[in-house]
């Protein structure tokens, strides 16, 4: 039997989000340096300093949290991994003697989930974590217990391959 490895990271890919913290950013930055580096008043009336600055300071550690926020997913002959950054502290181990029954399939983030991250469906659809809405499929696993969970991919048709061969191997309790 092949050693399975696969590693994949997803960085956060929400368009809008980062449009709109990138804006927002670049016109604190011109408010502050008009008004407080040239000493010209920002708008009719003017914020005072220092709440130019605290915002900016605001603004500044969103970007920098949607930068830090990427999902790591390995599999190897053991089981799955992940890890959610920065929201988990450690990795996540999924045994493959855990699971009924593992598949890549199609799902709507938005519609299916509710959006982007940790996220909590409906009993018919499970748990779910991703970072994007770039990919719209997923590694859908059924544990033993019927308990579902969805790992977003950008890489469905490599992972397909793993999961065929892990499937093959008899390592996933099919049936029971």
């Amino acid at each position: 039997m092949t050693t399975i490895n696969f590693k994949e990271e997803q960085r956060f890919k929400i368009w809008w989000a980062w449009l709109g913290v990138i804006v927002l950013n670049i016109l604190f930055i011109f408010a502050i340096v008009k008004q407080v580096i040239l000493g010209k008043p920002f708008g009719t009336k003017p914020a005072p300093d220092f709440v130019l600055i605290i915002a900016e300071m605001i603004l500044l550690l969103v970007l920098i949290f949607l930068i830090s926020i990427k999902l790591k997913t390995r599999i190897n002959d053991k089981g799955i991994y992940y890890r959610f950054y920065p929201f988990q502290f450690n990795e996540t181990e999924i045994e493959w003697h855990t699971l009924r029954d593992a598949y890549i399939r199609e799902y709507s983030s938005f519609y299916e989930y509710g959006g982007w991250g940790i996220r909590y469906g409906s009993a018919k659809v499970g748990r779910a974590i991703n970072t994007s809405a770039s990919s719209n499929r997923g590694l859908q696993l059924q544990f033993t217990d019927g308990n579902l969970f969805l790992i977003g991919t950008a890489r469905p048709d490599e992972l397909k391959l793993i999961i065929d061969e892990v499937i093959k191997s008899g390592k996933i309790n099919r049936g029971i």
